[in-house]
């Protein structure tokens, strides 16, 4: 008998949910059912901006473009403006470079300045065609980096608040 009331007393408090445990929400008012409201918001998004890359710092190398032909050695003029000349057709106050030797090319004064200033002689030999190529080359990585800025400055306005990007403007390399 003890075992019958057990169980139907598991039976009634499982299937009431202890509702009667509690009696004093019986009596509550029940609570008014609140409305809800859908909003769409827009939330702008942060996309990082990259730094645009520095300034290319390009030095700026010498370029010697060297002949044999022979270096024309002038002779010295007088106060009047006169270049007097001896019998035998030389220069009768002299040479303005004395040192110089009578056959003396651009290509004899090119290697004595070189190896003076640097200590020693190399020679980087390229053809006509070849500079030409060199030409082309670095003409196509301007284009290149030319439209690669084109469309960095794109996204970046695309992708910027407008608030930011009168700031931005002064910035931007052209």
């Amino acid at each position: 008998m003890r075992l019958k009331l057990i169980a139907l007393l598991s039976i009634v408090l499982t299937t009431s949910g202890c509702s009667f445990l509690n009696p004093l929400n019986a009596f509550k008012k029940p609570q008014p059912v609140v409305e809800v409201q859908m909003r769409t918001i827009e939330v702008p998004i942060e996309i990082a901006q990259p730094p645009l890359p520095r300034a290319i710092d390009m030095k700026e190398p010498k370029w010697y473009v060297v002949s044999d032909a022979e270096i024309a050695n002038p002779c010295l003029k007088d106060e009047e403006g006169n270049t007097p000349v001896n019998e035998d057709g030389t220069c009768g106050l002299g040479r303005e470079h004395p040192d110089w030797p009578e056959d003396y090319t651009y290509l004899d004064r090119f290697l004595e300045d070189i190896t003076e200033e640097a200590g020693a002689t190399v020679f980087f030999a390229m053809s006509p065609a070849d500079y030409e190529l060199m030409a082309f080359n670095l003409q196509e990585i301007r284009r290149y980096v030319l439209e690669m800025n084109e469309v960095i400055v794109y996204y970046r306005k695309v992708t910027m608040p407008e608030e930011s990007e009168e700031i931005n403007n002064s910035t931007t390399p052209e």
